[in-house]
């Protein structure tokens, strides 16, 4: 719950991530939710790469008895990771904001969380730019998000965006 009306809160959601490399997807989320009439108004953006995620049985092998690291360009990539921005008026002068992940099946599993460092970072600088304004007023982690029509539920992010 921040002291800001919701499109600052996505506009400055979606900011810090992307500073954490995070890209906009060009998916009409935003068009969609207003020609729905929803409370919501939300972005998505997403970072990762299926087939450079995968490390498979030799890559894995050879690279994990390299005795030193190797280059940037051969480390396996981030799996493909979605992030839903999204907030709503929730009383005078408050939004709520709500950061939400979700992972695609479509990567190595073995590192489908390896996003999470830029998420935890996006949403540190989230925090300490509300708190330096002096405008968070509570905030939370939330461990999942019920099936209820929020354009960051699990519903949503399958059925609208394709996101699986």
């Amino acid at each position: 719950m921040v002291r800001s009306d919701a499109e600052r809160l996505v506009r400055i959601g979606t900011e810090f991530l992307q500073e954490a490399g995070f890209e906009p997807r060009d998916d009409g989320l935003e068009a969609r939710l207003r020609a729905q009439d929803s409370e919501w108004t939300a972005t998505a953006l997403e970072i990762g790469d299926e087939t450079r995620s995968r490390r498979g049985f030799w890559r894995g092998l050879l690279t994990d008895e390299l005795p030193f690291p190797l280059p940037r360009a051969l480390q396996p990539s981030i799996p493909p990771t979605l992030v839903v921005v999204a907030a709503r008026h929730a009383a005078k002068g408050v939004g709520e904001l709500v950061v939400f992940p979700h992972v695609s099946r479509r990567g190595d599993a073995e590192y489908a969380r390896a996003a999470g460092p830029r998420i935890r970072a996006a949403l540190q600088g989230i925090t300490a730019a509300a708190g330096a304004e002096g405008a968070m007023l509570s905030h939370e982690s939330l461990g999942g998000v019920p099936d209820d029509g929020a354009p960051f539920s699990q519903e949503v992010v399958r059925e609208v965006l394709g996101w699986h």
